[in-house]
């Protein structure tokens, strides 16, 4: 089986933070795993929406960007997760 690449890894890297804070929050229910579940699937069109941005610059696939990452932040927020603020990429609780 092929190594993943960069983006598999931090997909898979991601994924793992969230259930990891899940877990510290106490959070098992599966209404949360869902949550996770939805969050990913946001990652993965985001991912996407910027291969295809990368090589068109498309005023639709902005606009869809913005509310794919819009429902991201909801979703962190949520499960009580926000982004740091020094920029560091990670998350505060983490």
């Amino acid at each position: 089986m092929a190594r993943p690449n960069k983006k598999q890894a931090d997909k898979k890297k991601t994924e793992a933070a969230l259930y990891k804070a899940l877990e510290d929050f106490g959070l098992k229910e599966k209404y949360y795993e869902d949550q996770v579940s939805e969050y990913m699937k946001y990652y993965s069109n985001l991912d996407t929406i910027n291969e295809k941005l990368s090589v068109n610059l498309d005023i639709d696939l902005l606009k869809e960007k913005r509310q794919v990452t819009k429902e991201m932040r909801s979703i962190l927020a949520f499960l009580g997760l926000k982004p740091a603020e020094s920029g560091g990429g990670g998350f505060e609780e983490l």
